[in-house]
């Protein structure tokens, strides 16, 4: 088909793209092998395939890509929480959530229980090898 023999339909310069979800977020590291053993091991998701530049992941039905970037940039400085990626996880997973990453000797960089508008519940917040700032949420109903 041309260029020319394609209708497009009327639109403005202040419509809106109609978005119906997310596919998947992309979370860069150095080494998305091992970015991708962390991302299973700690956190449980399921590694889909890898290939020399991505392993795509899955948590709850959900995607999220690990991107192999040989430039990657920490996107945090220590102890900040400002740039990160939120896992949910149910009210009884919480605590034992906590316990393991004690366990494994993951530094915690906040937690907080209160004060949140948007989220209400219990965050707390780490980072991974590469300096991404993780949460693990349990929403309050």
């Amino acid at each position: 088909m041309s260029q020319a023999a394609v209708t497009h339909p009327e639109v403005s310069s202040s419509d809106t793209i109609r978005t119906t979800g997310i596919l998947h977020f992309t979370i860069g590291v150095r080494d998305h092998i091992a970015a991708a053993k962390f991302y299973s091991d700690v956190l449980g998701c399921k590694i889909t395939r890898s290939n020399e530049r991505y392993s795509f992941m899955e948590c709850g039905g959900f995607f999220f890509v690990l991107a192999k970037i040989p430039h990657h940039v920490n996107p945090n400085n220590a102890g900040e929480d400002a740039h990160h990626h939120a896992f949910m996880v149910e009210e009884h997973e919480f605590d034992r959530a906590m316990a393991i990453l004690k366990a494994r000797g993951i530094e915690i960089v906040k937690y907080s229980d209160e004060g949140h508008r948007t989220f209400p519940g219990r965050h707390v917040y780490f980072h991974d090898a590469d300096g991404n700032c993780i949460e693990i949420i349990y929403l309050y109903k």
